[in-house]
């Protein structure tokens, strides 16, 4: 079965007070129902390079570092 993604607020109380994120998986395994909090993450493409401010996706980046190799040839 996939995983269902829902919003925290929909759970009834007794749950709810135990989840500190806003979403949260439902799954099925091996016969139980899984209640797992998904972590707000940030964007991976945002992150790229140490120094980055978001401004340069992780694909402009590669198309900057291909240009250099060539101009290195």
């Amino acid at each position: 079965m996939e995983a269902l993604v829902i919003n925290r607020e929909i759970l009834p109380e007794t749950i709810f007070s135990y989840i500190q994120t806003e979403k949260v998986k439902v799954f099925e395994e091996n016969g139980n129902i899984i209640l797992s909090p998904i972590k707000n993450r940030p964007n991976i493409n945002e992150l790229f390079g140490m120094f980055n401010d978001g401004k340069l996706s992780s694909r402009g980046f590669i198309k900057q570092k291909v240009i250099e190799m060539e101009l290195e040839k």
